[in-house]
């Protein structure tokens, strides 16, 4: 993520030490039983946050001594074997490519072979989980998404390749709000991503995507019409930050058998699907730098973010490890997935998630932030979050402090449409 934690870098003293493991499935689940807190989004392995004046990198132009990627590597490296974050996710949209193919360089040389020993530098596939994606790929918004059986079979397989993995703990649906149905799904997606399974080129299924409503539809019509559980992890991104809640404050959904309206983290509680958060700085919005020019966010939202961010300023309070250490309160999420470009973030953000080491999360979220906050982040925390008079109070009032991705996807169909009509 761009310009993420403070200047001064790292804590010399916790570099080395790892980051908290927290429990997430229960034994005999297809998911693992315990994460790393922190998680390495794999999206920073590509060109997607960069200045608009930086070239592209692409996965024609790419190769293992490029300067860059080599960062990306070496960032790899040090983010598994020596902060614990042994979480990678990634996707064929990521850079188009580049963001596998890195995983892949990383994983040749860090994964223990036939006759290898492990040791310092070398480690078991099933020491880390490496998860990914199909549906979204191209840059082109004619072959931008494809939900097909062929295409999703020969996506996880080109993966694989990539990647250099037997097989993946996790394959998402990427971004379903995108599909041209919800029957396309059902009859082509998913029966692929349970082949895959079936053939051993991944041990779970889950989904990610923008709007909530859109995973809640799916996951109802899919866990509970078929006699084998469907979807195993929900990945949400935006919805579990500093300017964003909903995940567990909008008690807009229903679940089959259940009383009364729920959260979408409810609903995956009494599912039995497992939720993991990423973006916890909101793709850029709550950064001193700020959104990349792509960002969906409305023009209100931004102000916004930038108001608050000058406020975390004015009290030399960095908004966005602030923002990481919100995320990371939040005891029904097992991991929360981070954009780390290089090893000064890695170690920032690392030192960050050590704050909860030992901290019992079973408390209230109050709580576990009067713990791990100092007294100036505490203050600086309680001013952004005041819905009267804080940054964010106009956008919680409006309902802009999330944007619309069902519009989002309609825009790119339109698009599209415009494009074929010349």
């Amino acid at each position: 993520m761009r310009n993420f934690g403070p200047s001064r870098g790292a804590d010399a003293e916790t570099i080395g030490k790892k980051v908290p493991r927290r429990k997430y499935a229960s034994h005999g689940s297809r998911l693992p039983c315990e994460l790393p807190s922190l998680g390495l989004g794999c999206s920073s392995f590509s060109t997607f946050f960069a200045s608009d004046d930086e070239a592209p990198l692409t996965v024609d132009n790419m190769s293992r001594g490029h300067a860059a990627v080599k960062g990306w590597v070496e960032t790899i490296r040090h983010a598994i074997l020596h902060r614990g974050i042994t979480l990678l996710d990634t996707a064929p949209w990521y850079g188009h490519g580049t963001s596998e193919i890195t995983i892949g360089y990383a994983l040749s040389d860090l994964l223990v072979h036939e006759d290898d020993a492990v040791g310092e530098s070398r480690i078991h596939r099933s020491s880390i989980v490496t998860n990914t994606k199909v549906g979204r790929y191209e840059a082109d918004p004619k072959l931008q998404f494809d939900f097909t059986y062929d295409a999703t079979m020969n996506s996880v397989q080109r993966s694989l390749r990539r990647c250099c993995c037997r097989y993946f703990d996790v394959i998402q649906i990427h971004d379903p709000e995108f599909a041209t149905s919800l029957s396309e799904l059902i009859d082509e997606t998913i029966p692929a991503l349970v082949e895959c399974r079936r053939k051993g080129w991944c041990k779970a299924i889950g989904i990610t995507g923008y709007p909530l409503a859109v995973q809640h539809e799916l996951l109802v019509s899919c866990n509970m019409n078929s006699d084998d559980t469907v979807f195993d992890q929900s990945l949400v991104y935006c919805h579990n930050n500093l300017h964003d809640m909903s995940l567990y404050d909008d008690q807009a959904f229903l679940w089959p058998n259940e009383i009364g309206r729920m959260s979408f983290a409810e609903c995956c509680e009494k599912g039995n699907i497992k939720l993991m958060a990423a973006a916890p700085l909101s793709m850029g919005l709550l950064t001193c730098s700020g959104p990349p020019s792509w960002h969906p966010a409305s023009q209100a939202l931004r102000q916004a973010c930038a108001s608050a961010a000058q406020l975390c300023e004015s009290q030399e309070v960095d908004i966005a490890s602030l923002a990481l250490l919100y995320a990371l309160s939040q005891q029904e999420v097992g991991c929360v997935l981070l954009g780390m470009k290089d090893i000064q973030q890695v170690n920032v953000a690392a030192d960050l998630a050590l704050r909860f080491d030992g901290i019992d999360l079973s408390k209230c979220r109050s709580s576990i932030l009067d713990t791990v906050l100092t007294s100036t982040e505490k203050s600086v925390l309680e001013r952004l979050l005041d819905r009267t008079v804080g940054p964010f109070a106009n956008v919680w009032s409006s309902g802009e402090f999330r944007w619309d991705g069902v519009a989002e996807a309609k825009k790119h169909w339109a698009l599209v449409e415009s494009l074929k009509n010349g």
